[in-house]
């Protein structure tokens, strides 16, 4: 779907809707309440079809959901306006590729001004559910990016290199613009002006190796550093920029050292995949690079662990959820890290910092997807999320002390 297809409207409303890969405070970045925040199942029987028609059909029992508390809760219609226009704007186009390349589920967290879109790997209630309130519903995106791993995959030879994006599931070729195509056409003299066909169908059938990064016949090579130093600066100006998500290098041994040696690439990891990047297919491939990114992680959460006793030893640190909140309400938490899977039954109040842990509730209740269910956990990480402060889910077994929350302080 491209805006120059969409009316002046619909071209207004698609360049508010963001796809997001990890979790900011964006949303509530220049919104007001009311907040919508649709959760709905993705039944994947035709991968290229976009969305069939269980989704259709969920999706606009959700929306009409919606439409009825909005109506409900605001007293004019003009005060959810935007809401609608954007939650018709998803329903009226079943093919927009966010519905190819989504996984279990999809999240749509709606204001007046923008929708923010997340492609869950997590299962939720078979028919979705759908809020509206004055805050979004998070719980099952904190839940989310407890294991979302994001990294992008720099294909490197000696005459050819592309761009990959990739999570835990899937890789995605990343189309390089017209500016670099024209300046390499002007570096490069032998350069066809020619780009593979590895699109988004070649990687997610698994079919054929990486054959298709912008390449150029025959380098030779003295040019070689020449080209390994204008890819490290159209990375760098194409898609790094301020993007801190990490770069791995799929290249031979040899190319490997040759162009780390040059590269002023932030955030380009240690550990690279040291293959030819032409004869690796997609499930290796996808499989070299989890195992980096999953090393890298456990290393970060040991560091951050032993960051955590230190700060706490300092007084810097608790798990006490009663100072955590007061922390919260000092805006001086810097971390917050909260145990995968667990419910903290209780409120906070963001007006006074106050905690109450709540001993009363029904163990029947679903308390991972339902909202009405005083949940700690859920409100202490908003309140960080607002603040700017990095969460972290972590499994009971390296939480500190086995605790459900806990806190590294700014001071």
């Amino acid at each position: 779907m491209s805006q120059q297809t969409l009316s002046k409207e619909d071209a207004e409303i698609f360049s508010s809707i963001h796809i997001m890969t990890d979790l900011t405070d964006a949303p509530y970045q220049s919104a007001e309440p009311p907040y919508v925040s649709l959760y709905l199942p993705v039944k994947h029987q035709d991968r290229e079809g976009g969305r069939n028609d269980w989704d259709r059909i969920e999706l606009k029992d959700l929306i009409k959901e919606a439409r009825e508390n909005l109506a409900t809760m605001c007293s004019e219609k003009r005060e959810y306006e935007g809401i609608v226009k954007r939650l018709e704007f998803i329903e009226a186009h079943p093919d927009w590729f966010v519905w190819q390349n989504s996984k279990s589920a999809i999240a749509f967290l709606v204001s007046n001004t923008s929708a923010f879109v997340y492609k869950l790997d997590i299962d939720i209630p078979e028919k979705g559910f759908v809020t509206v309130s004055d805050q979004f519903f998070m719980k099952p995106l904190f839940r989310e990016f407890e294991h979302g791993i994001r990294y992008y995959l720099l294909m490197l030879s000696n005459d050819r290199f592309g761009f990959v994006e990739g999570d835990q599931t899937s890789l995605r070729r990343m189309p390089l613009p017209k500016s670099v195509h024209d300046e390499f056409s002007e570096l490069f003299a032998d350069y066809d002006g020619h780009e593979g066909a590895l699109d988004y169908e070649t990687l997610e059938g698994h079919m054929s190796p990486y054959h298709g990064w912008l390449s150029r016949n025959d380098v030779k090579k003295e040019e070689g550093e020449k080209f390994f130093r204008y890819v490290n600066k159209a990375v760098n100006d194409t898609f790094k920029k301020l993007d801190p998500t990490p770069v791995i290098l799929v290249s031979l041994p040899e190319h490997q050292t040759e162009f780390r040696r040059i590269s002023t690439i932030h955030d380009l990891v240690d550990q690279g995949i040291e293959k030819d990047p032409g004869a690796l297919d997609y499930p290796d491939l996808l499989k070299d690079a989890i195992a980096i990114m999953e090393s890298k992680r456990q290393t970060e959460i040991a560091e951050l662990l032993d960051h955590y006793s230190y700060e706490t030893s300092q007084g810097k640190g608790s798990d006490d959820p009663v100072e955590i909140g007061q922390a919260l309400f000092d805006k001086k938490v810097a971390t917050l890290l909260i145990q995968k899977g667990k419910v903290l039954p209780g409120t906070y109040d963001a007006q006074s910092g106050a905690v109450s842990l709540d001993t009363t509730t029904d163990p029947a209740d679903d308390l991972e997807f339902d909202p009405a269910s005083p949940d700690l956990a859920d409100e202490l990480g908003q309140a960080a999320l607002l603040q700017g402060a990095q969460i972290i889910v972590l499994p009971e077994e390296q939480m500190p002390n086995g605790s459900v929350v806990a806190a590294i302080y700014r001071y």
